[in-house]
């Protein structure tokens, strides 16, 4: 019975022994392809970083250009929004002044002339018969007389008024159409301002993630550098292991060697 546990000791010790020298093998073997294969590793995952650093810093910096853009926006519908509104009340001025003002004026013009026609024709007679004297050295024979020149000015007014009419409406127009625009441009800064608000939570994420960026960053350089000690460490604790266990498995084959022995003696 001994003899036959001594032969499986010995043919496990044995098996054991050739796993152990073939594992002591490969160890030694896949250590410098395993390091290359690491430091490889490392070096992608610090370009990746690197990478998404700079992608980071494109995009913090897009976003700063787009919040400069949008506040010259606001600031410049605003001074337009002024302006505007300095013109609208230019316009109504306008408007003012051609529905009331010059009518007015023009309507007092031609009744002044309509009134200098009545004594126009007084005038004309008296210097066409003055002219008939022969004593007198007038000529007064006009191709238009002053009284019908003076009709002539005054009907011609008459076409003012509506052409003042017309223009006040376009003014109107206009300055309605000014109104909405400014009410518009003065409402435009609650648009801009919700938009600096997500360009404002989207810098704040931007700046979380290349601070976690720039922890990993510090991070792999200590590790890039200490990588191939690491491995060789960890390479001499694993030949340690498979040689602790060697010695185990000898161990267990001068025991069946022993049991063996023993059975002969038997």
């Amino acid at each position: 019975m001994k003899r036959i546990i001594g032969i499986v000791l010995i043919v496990i010790a044995a098996i054991s022994l050739l796993v152990s020298l073939s594992g002591l093998i490969q160890i030694w073997t896949m250590r410098q392809p395993v390091a290359d294969a690491a430091v490889a590793g490392a070096d992608l995952f610090a370009e990746t970083l690197d990478t998404t650093s700079d992608a980071l810093r494109v995009v913090s910096n897009s976003l700063q250009s787009a919040s400069d853009i949008v506040t010259t926006i606001e600031r410049t519908s605003l001074s337009v929004a002024q302006t505007m509104s300095t013109t609208r009340t230019t316009v109504g001025s306008f408007a003012n002044l051609m529905g009331k003002d010059l009518p007015t004026s023009t309507d007092a013009t031609r009744t002044a002339l309509k009134s200098a026609q009545s004594s126009a024709v007084v005038v004309d007679r008296v210097l066409t018969t003055l002219s008939r004297i022969p004593l007198i050295n007038i000529q007064y024979n006009p191709d238009v007389p002053l009284n019908v020149a003076l009709g002539n000015v005054a009907s011609s007014l008459d076409n003012l008024p509506p052409t003042f009419s017309a223009i006040e409406g376009n003014l109107n127009t206009t300055g309605n159409s000014l109104d909405q625009v400014v009410t518009d441009l003065n409402e435009l800064p609650k648009t801009t301002q919700q938009v600096q608000r997500n360009i404002a939570d989207a810098q704040k994420v931007v700046t979380r993630y290349q601070s976690e960026v720039d922890g990993l960053q510090k991070l792999i350089k200590p590790i890039k550098s200490s990588l191939a000690m690491a491995l060789t460490a960890i390479t001499l604790g694993l030949t340690f292991l498979v040689f602790w266990l060697g010695a185990i498995q000898v161990q267990v084959l001068l025991k069946g060697l022993e049991l063996l022995r023993g059975g002969h003696n038997t």
